[in-house]
């Protein structure tokens, strides 16, 4: 009988698959990034339906959807201060199919705020881009709160430390945390007094119950056109247009005081790159365009540009910023 032929393999053969099989691989990538996407993209907003939010991001998302060839589906995920939308989108695949609209709260608070997170806002994401800024506007009640400036409020303060009561959305919500920023730099002591709700505060607001409070621009201008609240600043760097005659916390000297509402797009980090960089190409032409802008305006929202160039570095000094106020209040959230 004869023995069955016994055959070497062929090294050099194995070697050249194995080489080609390597070098294939990031065209192999590539490819697949020519071809997204192939299907629709769901954008995850942190906060309810019909809010200013949700407006804001369905306003980029109907724009940016033709460019890309596919629906942008926007998906509501509230709760835990942003941490549901946050979480799921970090445990999301990293192919560019899942976008998160993130503000402070993601990105540069609740890390700080909460003792425990499932996600690093500094490691799990990739920026996109910004959608826009809405300035919160100091109002105080002119009959509990007798001051026609900043400068009037904070002597004010000075001379009844802890007595002035200022109202925010909550422990460690933005408005708090920025409360508690300009008393600190202003050696002023306000009275925090929490609320659920952007409604309850302004009622209270408004029957003297609360001395001031940080709100939206679109919540404030119409309490202080009719006389029942007086502005004395607003949270951007540059004064809005909006409400040009008030002036900001930055010229009223609180130069690091630039501290508007903002809200941009993120993807999981590790998405490749020439999907993060399709997805910041169509933004920035979106949000560039002067439709996008004057849709905005009805929502009294601005643009806001971070190229991404700077974007680490622009987070990096928020983080720092809002961490900074979280330890100065002494807030830890479950």
């Amino acid at each position: 009988m004869e023995r069955p032929e016994h055959r070497v393999p062929d090294l050099r053969c194995s070697r050249r698959a194995l080489l080609g099989a390597a070098l294939s691989m990031p065209f192999m990538g590539a490819a697949r990034a020519q071809a997204w996407p192939s299907r629709n993209l769901r954008v995850i907003v942190p906060f309810a339906a019909g809010g200013p939010t949700d407006v804001l991001t369905r306003v980029a998302a109907e724009r940016v959807s033709p460019a890309l060839g596919q629906p942008l589906v926007v998906e509501s995920r509230t709760g835990a201060g942003g941490n549901l939308a946050g979480e799921l989108v970090a445990r999301s695949e990293a192919d560019g199919y899942s976008l998160l609209v993130a503000g402070q709260a993601i990105l540069a608070i609740n890390k700080a705020l909460y003792k425990k997170l499932n996600y690093d806002p500094a490691t799990d994401f990739a920026f996109v881009g910004m959608l826009g800024v809405i300035a919160n506007v100091l109002l105080v009640n002119p009959s509990a709160v007798p001051a026609n400036s900043l400068a009037e409020l904070i002597a004010l303060a000075k001379r009844k430390p802890g007595e002035i009561a200022y109202g925010s959305n909550g422990a460690g919500s933005l408005t708090h945390l920025t409360t508690a920023i300009l008393g600190q730099q202003a050696g002023a002591q306000f009275l925090h007094v929490p609320y659920q709700g952007a409604a309850p505060l302004m009622t209270d607001l408004i029957a003297g119950r609360i001395g001031m409070a940080f709100t939206a621009t679109s919540a404030a201008l119409p309490l202080v056109q009719s006389g029942q609240l007086r502005a004395l600043a607003v949270t951007t760097g540059q004064r809005s247009r909006f409400a040009p005659n008030v002036p900001t916390l930055v010229e009223s000297g609180f130069p690091t005081m630039n501290t508007p509402v903002w809200f941009g797009v993120v993807v999981r980090a590790n998405t490749p790159a020439p999907i993060v960089a399709r997805l910041r190409t169509e933004f920035d032409k979106v949000i560039a365009s002067e439709g996008y802008s004057q849709a905005l305006e009805k929502q009294f929202m601005e643009v806001m540009r971070v190229p991404p160039e700077t974007s680490e570095r622009f987070l990096t000094s928020e983080r720092t910023l809002w961490s900074d106020a979280v330890k100065l209040t002494g807030v830890a959230l479950d």
